[in-house]
């Protein structure tokens, strides 16, 4: 079986590793061309295994599809990739294209999988192989693995779950293909719910909502990425109040909901159903 994959980070390299290990033959990695480093280790590893890296602007290009075809791949494979993959390079693999998708498809899909099962209080999330179509995330689905959401989880630590299962769940997908009594799932009559990219007004803390909702949000878009925002402070950890600074309601005049700096700048978000102790804050310069 020949492989080219699509990716652009290192999380894309986890999937690329996984597929050496087991002795695979990938011939091509293709990765879109941006304006940052992101694409360091998956470059490194094709280096390191003599295998064509290429970074272009335009994926979906008349150069890349030849380029492709020129492979005669017997399968494609799409991991962490923003960009969404044209029918013409679809078409071209004879088994087909399939993506790795961080969530429980149909839920999810698009842009944010890792960030809004958080934000919404998701008791539990995945990752998904999925066969690829023409829209995003929308393919029969070939395998999934679930994944718990603690109640106290940040996005890295979810993400770092995720790596774990990258690690095999593409390699016991191609299993499956290559068994030909396997039936994939499909996708076209249900329903799911679709996120796009999150934006930085997305992370603005709304002081109206409840505790579980504001530290859900800080939770969902903590390092690496924006953190929630509350006037101009950039907030990265926070929890519940604890019995002993509960205090500090009786102690404070509280006029309005929202942030307080005391005079040793121990920060406290009021909320109408109780505080917030914020443990990592930033200002915004």
């Amino acid at each position: 079986m020949k492989i080219i994959f699509f990716g652009e980070d290192s999380f894309s390299n986890v999937v690329v590793l996984s597929l050496l290990n087991a002795g695979l033959d990938l011939a091509l990695v293709i990765c879109p061309f941006y304006n940052n480093i992101r694409h360091k280790r998956l470059e490194r590893t094709c280096k390191d295994n003599g295998i064509e890296f290429i970074r272009i602007k335009n994926i979906n290009s008349l150069q890349v599809v030849d380029k492709v075809k020129s492979y005669s791949p017997d399968l494609v494979i799409v991991a962490h990739f923003e960009k969404l993959i044209s029918l013409e390079i679809i078409n071209i693999p004879t088994i087909g294209c399939i993506n790795v998708h961080p969530s429980l498809l149909p839920e999810y899909r698009g842009m944010s999988p890792q960030h809004y099962p958080i934000i919404n209080g998701e008791k539990e999330t995945g990752v998904s192989v999925h066969y690829i179509d023409e829209t995003a995330d929308t393919g029969d689905i070939i395998l999934q693995k679930a994944v718990q959401i603690e109640p106290e989880m940040y996005v890295n630590e979810l993400q770092q779950k995720f790596i774990e299962i990258y690690k095999f769940i593409v390699i016991e997908a191609i299993d499956l293909i290559n068994n030909s009594s396997f039936k994939p799932v499909k996708q076209s009559h249900l329903l799911g719910s679709y996120y796009g990219k999150l934006r930085k007004k997305d992370c603005n803390i709304d002081v109206s909502r409840t505790q579980n909702e504001v530290l859900n949000l800080i939770r969902g878009v903590s390092r690496p990425y924006y953190g929630a925002t509350l006037e101009n402070y950039r907030i990265w950890r926070a929890r519940k109040m604890n019995s002993q600074e509960k205090g500090i309601f009786s102690k404070v005049e509280r006029k309005k909901l929202g942030l307080y700096l005391s005079n040793n700048n121990d920060m406290y978000i009021f909320l109408n159903d109780g505080g917030i102790k914020v443990e990592q804050y930033q200002k915004i310069k």
